[in-house]
């Protein structure tokens, strides 16, 4: 019996204090690293939130009207004049006019960068694809209806439906 407690008296186990510092130790900085990861993506998702919003309110409170409208009787140009009636600045990307009936493409500007600043109105000149004679005052076109449509860089779109020389 004596040889068995003499084996228990030196065999040696680290204290609970010295274990507790060695498991501080340890956890520390990998929970450091977790918790600094933790609020980086955080800040970074609170970022992205007040962009989103900020370029949704920009979106809603864009508005164009259309003021008038002038097919050139003698050619193919369209004169398209337009007013910024919203509370931010417009840049017009895309224009398109389709004759209805016909669904045929006369008019696609793309990338226009047209800026519209608040309040103001500015006149579009565009010249539309026309066969036959190239005129508007041509049959096949004085007669029909245009579906006029501009897109800003925001995505939003605007369209009115004009026919020439109000026949």
């Amino acid at each position: 019996m004596s040889n068995s407690k003499g084996w228990l008296s030196r065999r040696r186990a680290i204290s609970q204090i010295v274990g507790s510092l060695f498991m501080l130790a340890i956890v520390v900085p990998i929970g450091a690293v977790i918790l600094n990861q933790g609020l980086y993506e955080v800040a970074d998702f609170q970022r992205f939130l007040s962009v989103s919003r900020d370029q949704g309110i920009n979106t809603i409170q864009e508005d164009i009207i259309f003021e008038h409208i002038r097919f050139e009787p003698s050619g193919n140009q369209v004169i398209i004049s337009v007013r910024n009636i919203s509370l931010i600045e417009s840049s017009i990307d895309r224009l398109t006019i389709v004759k209805i009936n016909t669904q045929d493409l006369l008019v696609y500007e793309d990338g226009l960068s047209f800026s519209l600043p608040l309040k103001d109105d500015k006149d579009i000149i565009v010249n539309a694809n026309l066969a036959f004679t190239g005129q508007w005052n041509d049959l096949n076109y004085k007669d029909g209806d245009y579906k006029i449509s501009l897109t800003t860089i925001r995505g939003n779109f605007f369209d009115t439906i004009a026919r020439p020389f109000n026949t």
